[in-house]
């Protein structure tokens, strides 16, 4: 079994040689979420697991890396009660003797965890809870939003009677699938001013469509004889996940990345999904899809209160995450206070000089 320690009083086991093959195929049904599969850490991540922290009564599997004395949990989006993270951040301090900190992504209120904690950032993930079947789903939405989905896509099927969506395992043609999505998102974010991260990560799209090839799917739109629009999703357990869509910029004004989006939906709820995730961000329109947001936040969990000393930038760095117009104030003030010093001591070489 390697480098394992158990204590009995957690009910926790903690190995320190990566994580096994065993404990990996557990983390599908344990948590239904794509960001805590092993494909995940693998390929959008970019890690290996210096080991996992097992525990019983309720079951978890919680691959981490070690980082100096820093042990980040890989886990993200997933559901563990604040008594039970807390088993797990106490084993981990003890078989990591350097640990000073755990870096834990808590979708509980951090409020309730009972250990020293740090807040570094909290992103809302918009999730679709979905009833029985297509037209219940669509039932759900509200008035105004059926209205205008009826009036997008009557728009688009006048302009393009062929138009038509196909849901495929992409297979070889992953890679000129994703060249194609990503070409269209940096396309438009030109138009807005913005920059994409796939243009400041370069090898996402490699490490993209490998996740893709493992365990995705492309929902892919055709119109006009051409592909729109692409949406990739990716199914873990119950649970559906609209990762990336985007559609060609000639399509705007028929809402296509709107539509896309809400065939997704309507696509999970008739295959029996229990909810999809529309990731975070943009929450008004993904509202109206009939999405509500889940807080996660990212926790640094200490050993004890003298250890945030250890890590102050880490809370210089997370105070102005936090409040970015404070943090803007503070810089311009101290700009300011800088002219000031540096416009006193002029004027009082001046009055030297003249003296």
């Amino acid at each position: 079994m390697g480098q394992a320690v158990e204590y009995t009083d957690l009910g926790a086991t903690v190995h320190r040689d990566g994580l096994l093959d065993g404990a990996a195929a557990e983390l599908d049904g344990l948590y239904e979420s794509l960001m805590s599969t092993a494909d995940w850490f693998a390929t959008r991540e970019s890690v290996m697991p210096d080991g996992a922290c097992l525990l019983d009564r309720p079951r978890h599997v919680l691959p981490f890396t070690i980082d100096g004395d820093t042990v980040e949990v890989l886990n993200r989006t997933f559901a563990i009660a604040p008594a039970d993270a807390e088993r797990a951040c106490e084993a981990l301090f003890r078989a990591v003797p350097q640990a000073r900190r755990i870096h834990f992504d808590a979708m509980f209120p951090p409020g309730r965890l009972r250990l020293p904690t740090r807040r570094l950032e909290t992103t809302d993930h918009m999730v679709v809870d979905l009833p029985a079947g297509t037209e219940a789903y669509r039932a759900s939405l509200g008035k105004s939003t059926r209205q205008n989905l009826r009036l997008y896509e009557n728009r688009l099927r006048r302009g393009y009677p062929d138009v038509h969506t196909e849901v495929m395992i992409p297979g070889d043609r992953g890679r000129e699938l994703v060249d194609r999505f990503v070409s269209w998102k940096v396309d438009r974010f030109k138009e807005l001013g913005r920059t994409t991260y796939w243009e400041l990560e370069p090898d996402m799209a490699e490490r993209f469509t490998e996740l893709l090839r493992r365990r995705g799917e492309a929902h892919v739109t055709s119109a006009g004889g051409a592909e729109a629009a692409i949406s990739f999703v990716f199914h873990v357990g119950g649970s559906a996940f609209a990762l990336e869509t985007a559609f060609a910029p000639a399509f705007e004004h028929c809402r296509l990345g709107f539509l896309a989006q809400y065939w997704v939906v309507c696509d999970a709820a008739e295959r029996g999904a229990a909810c999809v995730h529309l990731m975070w961000g943009t929450p008004t329109y993904k509202g109206r899809l009939g999405a509500t947001p889940r807080p996660a936040t990212m926790l640094s969990v200490f050993r004890h209160q003298g250890s945030r000393l250890w890590s102050l930038d880490e809370a210089a760095c997370a105070a102005k995450a936090r409040h970015p117009r404070a943090a803007e104030r503070y810089e311009a003030a101290r700009r300011a206070a800088r002219r000031t010093a540096a416009s006193a001591k002029r004027r009082a070489v001046s009055l030297m000089a003249r003296r």
